[in-house]
C-alpha cells in the first residue's frame, strides 16, 4: 500500500500490504520510481530489414512485441509492492548496409549465448561501442537492450562500465526473460549462485550452490526439483514441509533470477524475495546505475538502525528518511514492519510504503498484527 502527499500535515496512520489487492501497472501512476530503458534494433546488414522471430516467419520484430515485454515487466514489478516502474525512452533502428565491423550490424547475426560461452564476442562488442559510441546510440541515463536476429535468448555484460543486453529475436516479447537480465543489471545472481548453469559438456555439472548474496534465498541448484531443493535444505520432500518452508522452496523455484523456467520443474518465473529487492533498491544508488532511474528509496527500520537510509543501514526513524527525501518529490520511504511512534510532517511530495513482510505504523505504539482482505 502507499500513501502519497504534497500537503503539510501530521497524523497517525497505519499501512499495511494487503495481499489480495490488485496493484496498478501503468508507468504514468503516481508514487513509482520510473527506471529508463532504451531499446535499439540491430537492423540486417543485407537489407536493413528488422531481425525476424523464427517462431514466427514472415513477421520482424514489432514495436507492439517491446511494449508487450515491458507490460509484462511492469506487472511482475507491481506484484513486488516496492515502487519500480519501467519506462521506454526510444526505440532506436542501427546498423548501415554491409555491415562491417565496427557498424553494429556486424553483431546481426551473432548468437552472444550459445556461441560466446566465454563472453569474447560480447566484450568485443562492448569494445567497439566505446570506441564507436556513435552507431550504437549507447546512453549513460538509460539500461540499453539491443536486438539482433540470433541470440538465443538473451544475455547481460558489463565492460569498463559499460553495460549492455543482448536479446534474440525469438525472446523480445519474454518480459520476465529481460526482467531476468535487468536483475543481473542491478546486482541480483543466479539462485544457484555466481557459478552459473552447468555447461551441457559437463558430466555431473554443478553440485554445490553457490552463494547469491542474499539471505532470504535458500539454497538451490539449476537441475534441481522441488524435492531436490527441500531435501538439501529441509531434509523432507516438499510435500511433506510445512507452509512457510513450501514457501521459501516456491520464492527460488519460480525466482525470476532461477534457471527453474527449464526442466526438471519448468516453472513460469515470477518471483522476486524481500531481499532480492533491498540489493536491488541499493544498487541502483551505484555512481553510474543511478543515472537511469527517476528517484531513490530511502529504508526506515528500528530494529536494524543505521544512518544511510539503505537497506543494509536503514534510518530508525520516519521524520530522517522525510527529510532526506528529494524536495522536488520522486522518492520513496519504505517502512519495514514496526510500530514508529513519532509525531510526523510532512511538507514535500514523497510517497511512503510498506513491504510484503507486514504493516508499519506511524505516529502510535500499536502494531496490527496482520492486514487481510478476506
Amino acid at each position: 500500500m502507499a500513501i502519497k502527499t504534497k500537503l503539510l500535515i501530521a497524523f497517525t496512520f497505519i499501512i499495511g500490504f494487503f495481499f489480495n489487492a490488485s496493484p496498478a501497472n501503468s508507468v504514468d501512476e503516481d508514487g513509482v520510481i520510473k527506471i529508463h530503458l532504451s531499446y535499439k534494433i540491430i537492423l540486417n546488414p543485407k537489407n536493413l530489414a528488422r531481425p525476424n522471430p523464427y517462431s514466427q516467419p514472415g513477421e520482424s520484430v514489432t514495436d507492439a512485441m517491446i511494449e508487450e515485454a515491458v507490460a509484462e515487466m511492469n506487472a511482475l514489478l507491481a506484484s513486488y509492492w516496492r515502487g519500480y516502474r519501467f519506462e521506454v525512452d526510444e526505440i532506436l533502428e542501427i546498423g548501415a548496409l554491409g555491415g562491417f565491423a565496427p557498424d553494429p550490424g556486424h553483431w546481426f547475426d551473432v548468437d552472444f549465448v550459445e556461441v560466446d560461452k566465454k563472453h569474447e564476442l560480447i566484450n568485443e562488442m562492448i569494445t567497439t561501442l566505446i570506441n564507436h559510441p556513435q552507431p550504437y546510440a549507447w546512453r549513460e541515463n538509460a539500461i540499453n537492450i539491443y536486438i539482433n536476429q540470433a541470440t538465443s535468448g538473451a544475455k547481460w555484460r558489463i565492460k569498463k562500465f559499460k553495460d549492455v543486453i543482448v536479446m534474440g529475436a525469438d525472446s523480445v516479447s519474454a518480459g520476465w526473460l529481460l526482467l531476468h537480465e535487468i536483475g543481473h543489471y542491478f546486482d541480483l545472481r543466479h539462485t544457484h549462485g555466481d557459478l552459473g548453469i552447468a555447461l551441457p559438456n559437463q558430466i555431473l555439472g554443478q553440485k554445490i550452490p553457490g552463494d547469491d548474496k542474499v539471505d532470504d534465498t535458500i539454497n538451490d541448484l539449476a537441475n534441481w526439483d522441488r524435492d531436490d531443493i527441500a531435501a538439501y535444505n529441509f531434509t523432507g520432500k516438499y510435500d511433506q514441509l510445512q507452509p512457510r518452508q513450501k514457501k521459501q522452496v516456491d520464492d527460488v523455484a519460480e525466482n525470476i533470477m532461477s534457471y527453474h523456467f527449464l526442466k526438471p520443474i519448468k516453472a513460469i518465473p515470477k518471483c522476486l524475495t524481500e531481499g532480492q529487492l533491498d540489493r536491488w533498491a541499493d544498487t541502483t544508488l551505484d555512481f553510474y546505475r543511478q543515472q537511469v532511474r527517476d528517484g531513490r528509496t530511502w529504508f526506515v527500520d528500528r530494529q536494524t538502525p543505521g544512518h544511510e537510509g539503505t537497506s543494509t543501514y536503514p534510518f530508525d526513524s520516519v521524520n530522517l528518511a522525510i527529510a532526506a527525501a528529494n524536495s522536488n518529490g520522486g522518492d520513496i520511504i519504505l517502512l519495514r514492519p514496526g510500530a514508529f511512534n513519532e509525531a510526523v510532517t510532512i511538507s514535500k511530495p514523497v510517497t511512503i510504503r510498506a513491504t510484503r513482510k507486514g504493516p508499519a505504523s506511524i505516529g502510535t505504539s500499536i502494531m496490527l498484527a496482520e492486514i487481510s482482505t478476506e
